[in-house]
């Protein structure tokens, strides 16, 4: 794909477009009134089509004398022989398509002889489906007409307007007109749907879950997630929501979670079709957080769009902070502000690259686009976006959000627009504050020293740039850093707010005892503590609160891996956060040590590592117990099943395996169920030492739970990769890019696969044998999935040869992917090989300590 832009002179308005969809020979058969006007005399229209035969086309009833096609940009010229004055026109064009086996476009699904058609246009994929002006800023009307197989349900953005039978088993069924969008989000399907019964928001928007067959029993809990999360959105912007109706519609092959398509949300089914009977807590809050991110994107991104890709962010960023507020605030006991500063944790490590990009950056073309929905775009947006909010105050805050919504309503804006919006409402200079942390690459490490004067604790805090290479030298950017210092005075906990803009500066900190510079984890920057700051800290470690102790584990396992630290300062800090009972500082123990595990212990350290795992995991689930109580909290329910987890993966617990594989075989012989909050760690527990027969289970239980219970199905799915007999491990990595396994969850299957020891030669054998037949034509987003998944060959004896593979399979739209895959497998490599020499000397002592 080249540079190519449309020119702004010639605007759509209104499109009229009509599908004859043909599901036996995938085919579609279309055509499109479109209502343009002109700003000056021509004699062609230029527009966007691709991999799509234009047979006709007229304007004003004029036929076009040729049609040309640029495949580079992906447009189609119609030349007319008469000047085209400026002004307004009617351009109607005909065309054939395919619907496409890539998960983009117009494409297809199969679920067994079911047959779906279904949509996915971000980010210039609309292009794929009709001709169109296919730029976030030619935005327009559209009304949709679509010919399907009767019988099939059809579902689109706005409610159905008429339906007809055309006899010969087809049905027309036509849709509302949309309002004022821009064309990545128009979205249809077609296929044997259920839907759950209609609920209503209190704004009275129709509200239901559209689901493939046997499903939609289980998607009451998502619909009233929507309800809820869209009545809270309608007072925070103090705008009602606009599109008539909200479908939430679970696809059965799907390139992302979830697309934000006014009206008609589409969704990867496991979110959406969960009940209490077959669903985890995680994944209960996972559907409502998705689903308010999806809903916010009604007001950021589809009532007002960016005017370029160049601020993707201001949809993704938006989405991720306000959706994690609309589900913290409606669900208080499930106490996400610990899950929404986990979540910053992939934005910090992508952004510790050299081959990182600003939040908001020059986007030359659509393939660089697709590069950018990623943790940069989302995660550290959002956390910066998090950090204004907290220097501002929420009320400030928010009234900017609501000016600047209603400033550009059905239009488009810039970050420009939003940060003087922000400027309004607060009275500061947001611009400048925010220009310097979404135009620049990278974030700061905050390097903090101590000394104690008197009563007092003056503290010194210096900034420099962070990278995840220590080899990488110095650079001279600095940010305004908007600290939030926590320091205890005797029993009081105080703040001291600083703005860092300097290289370096001091404060002072009357009647501390000890102190933290980033309090409640709003920051987005890491921090390194001199000696003293960590004796202080450690006396004082239950003090901080959960989200802080989470920041500070988070950015002493960052440092290790960046061999800024040594291994033996992590296990220390980890040990000595024994006896710790919040459920997400647990999480973030159990992850680091799970990649120690599978990339940095040796045979000879493996003993005393497990040893040490059963240290902190081991009073856990001895405490908890195995069966659910009760009375037990949000937190409870998932600290159980983290322990299990972690002895019977990485502590090796006998026992724990035993009574994993007994509770498996009797939910697979039907004697008993799994509890849903267990069930995912118990499955991959009890495969570590499983059998063929038990493979065997395992894939018939996934086939059967297909059609019937999307989370039993993904658990299952998990399961198989934890087999570490090498024959079944081999058997799996061959059948990955078989239909054993549905073409969206083929590079997901490969991130854990080449990530474990006992499958990675399999597992990297199988990706280079398939890459050109089964990766290199995946939509972009499975296939920089895929790439990502490389960069978990973390040895030396592989880390070469991926390295020079990945360089042979560059593409234009996965440059950056790949560059950031090989950075990481160098980085990381490195990494490994410094915490295995080091290991057995952290481990020294630690095993058997209690806790402080």
């Amino acid at each position: 794909m080249n540079d190519f832009r449309l020119p702004t002179d010639v605007r759509p308005r209104r499109y009229a477009l009509k599908f004859d969809l043909d599901l036996d020979a995938w085919r579609s058969t279309g055509s499109a009134r479109i209502e343009l006007a002109t700003a000056r005399a021509t004699k062609e229209i230029v527009l966007h089509a691709c991999d799509l035969d234009i047979g006709a086309a007229r304007l004003d009833g004029e036929p076009a004398v040729d049609i040309s096609h640029d495949e580079e940009a992906q447009t189609a010229t119609l030349e007319f022989a008469s000047d085209i004055e400026p002004g307004d026109h009617l351009l109607d064009v005909e065309w054939t398509g395919e619907i496409t086996a890539k998960l983009r476009g117009l494409y297809r699904s199969v679920r067994g002889e079911e047959r779906y058609a279904a949509t996915q246009f971000e980010a210039a994929d609309a292009r794929r489906a009709f001709p169109c002006f296919d730029e976030p800023e030619f935005k327009a009307r559209f009304a949709v007409e679509i010919v399907h197989p009767a019988g099939l349900m059809a579902v689109a953005n706005m409610p159905i307007a008429a339906q007809r039978d055309l006899g010969g088993g087809r049905t027309l069924t036509a849709f509302e007109e949309t309002p004022v969008i821009s064309s990545y989000l128009v979205a249809f399907t077609v296929g044997p749907y259920e839907a759950t019964p209609v609920a209503t928001t209190r704004t009275g928007i129709p509200t239901r879950v559209v689901l493939p067959p046997g499903l939609a029993v289980r998607g009451e809990h998502a619909r009233d997630a929507h309800v809820r999360a869209v009545e809270w959105l309608e007072e925070y912007t103090a705008i009602p929501y606009q599109y008539r109706k909200i479908d939430a519609i679970g696809l059965p092959d799907f390139e992302a979670g979830a697309m934000e398509n006014p009206g008609a949300i589409t969704y990867r089914v496991r979110l959406l079709a969960a009940d209490t009977q077959t669903a985890s807590l995680p994944v209960f809050k996972a559907i409502f957080a998705v689903a308010a991110h999806e809903l916010t994107h009604m007001w950021w991104g589809d009532l007002v769009t960016m005017k370029w890709w160049n601020d993707l962010w201001l949809n993704e960023s938006f989405a991720s902070f306000v959706g994690d507020k609309c589900a913290d605030g409606l669900n208080p006991e499930w106490q996400m502000r610990r899950d929404i500063v986990a979540d910053a944790a992939p934005a910090f490590n992508l952004d510790s690259l050299v081959t990182t990009h600003p939040i908001s950056m020059e986007v030359r073309n659509a393939d660089e686009a697709s590069q950018r929905f990623d943790a940069i775009t989302y995660n550290k947006g959002q956390a910066v976006l998090r950090m204004i909010e907290n220097f501002l105050g929420e009320g400030p805050f928010r009234d900017g959000v609501r000016a600047y919504l209603q400033r550009h309503r059905e239009a488009n804006a810039t970050a420009d627009d939003f940060w003087r919006a922000l400027d309004e409402s607060s009275g500061r200079d947001v611009t400048t504050l925010a220009n310097a942390w979404i135009r620049e690459p990278g974030h700061p490490l905050v390097q903090c020293s101590v000394r104690e004067a008197g009563d007092d604790l003056v503290v010194t805090v210096r900034q420099q740039r962070f990278f995840a290479d220590p080899d990488v030298k110095d650079t001279a950017q600095t940010w305004p850093v908007p600290l939030v210092i926590a320091y205890g005075a005797d029993t009081e906990r105080r703040e001291e707010r600083v703005l860092l803009e300097d290289r370096e500066t001091a404060v002072t900190l009357g009647g501390a005892r000890w102190w933290f510079p980033n309090a409640g984890a709003a920051g987005f920057y890491r921090c390194a503590f001199d000696d003293r700051s960590v004796v202080l800290l450690a006396s004082a470690i239950r003090r901080l609160r959960p989200e802080e102790r989470l920041s500070l584990l988070d950015d002493q396992w960052a440092l290790v891996r960046a061999r800024k630290a040594g291994i033996g300062q992590y296990i220390a800090l980890a040990a000595r956060l024994r006896g710790e009972t919040d459920r997400a500082v647990l999480q973030l123990i159990a992850q680091a040590l799970s990649w120690i595990s599978s990339n940095a212990v040796t045979d000879a350290a493996r003993a005393r590592f497990e040893g040490f795992v059963a240290s902190i995991f081991g009073p856990e689930l001895a405490a908890l117990g195995w069966e659910r109580r009760a009375d037990d909290a949000p937190d409870e329910r998932e600290r159980r099943a983290i322990a299990i987890a972690a002895l019977g993966q990485h502590a090796a617990d006998a026992a724990v395996r035993r009574e994993a594989r007994r509770r498996v075989e009797e939910h697979l012989a039907g004697n008993a169920t799994l509890d849903p909050d267990l069930a995912g760690a118990i499955v991959g527990v009890a495969a570590i030492e499983g059998d063929a027969a038990l493979y065997d289970a395992y894939v018939t239980r996934m086939r059967a739970s297909e059609k019937t219970d999307a989370q039993e199905e993904a658990r299952f799915r998990y399961g198989l990769t934890q087999f570490r007999d090498g024959a079944l491990a081999a058997r799996l990595a061959g059948e990955v890019f078989t239909d054993l396994i549905r073409t969206q969850d083929k590079a997901l299957m490969l991130t854990t696969l080449l990530g474990e020891p006992h499958s990675r030669a399999a597992a990297w054998e199988a990706t280079q044998r398939s890459w050109d037949a089964h990766i290199a034509p995946m939509d972009p987003g499975n296939k920089n999935r895929a790439i990502g998944a490389v960069s978990g060959l973390i040895l030396r004896a592989y880390a070469s040869d991926a390295i020079a593979f990945l360089a042979s399979k560059r593409t234009p739209d996965s440059d950056e992917t790949v560059d950031r895959a090989v950075e990481r497998l160098r980085i990381l490599t490195a990494a490994a090989e410094q915490m295995a020499r080091d290991l057995p000397a952290a481990l020294e002592g630690v095993s058997e300590r209690q806790p402080a």
